[in-house]
């Protein structure tokens, strides 16, 4: 378990651990050291990006019984869009920058 928490830079936050996916290896230590949430991030990870954005945090709760579900009202402007998806998995909480299948419109000037 010391592994796991000095290659995932665990923060203590309350009675929850908070996990950034987006640091080099956080995800290749979670797969050795928690296989089930592996399998279930690993499946977020894959497939949130395909799904319409307003609809994520429904899916994300509902599919993997995830707590505390969060996408980030603000977008980062870059094609794709990215947003911050955040989600608890038992006492884990996981946050990673995912890219979305935002569709773009266009919007007359004024």
């Amino acid at each position: 378990m010391k592994t796991f928490i000095g290659a995932l830079g665990f923060a203590f936050a309350g009675s929850a651990f908070a996990v950034d996916l987006d640091r080099p290896g956080a995800l290749d230590a979670l797969r050795h050291e928690n296989p089930a949430h592996y399998a279930k991030v690993e499946k977020i990870l894959n497939e949130a990006p395909r799904k319409p954005y307003p609809s994520i945090s429904g899916w994300v709760r509902t599919e993997f019984d995830a707590r505390d579900v969060n996408t980030s009202h603000l977008l980062k402007t870059s094609y794709p869009a990215q947003t911050r998806l955040s989600f608890r998995l038992d006492d884990v909480v996981y946050t990673k920058i995912i890219f979305i299948d935002a569709p773009a419109r266009a919007v007359p000037a004024k």
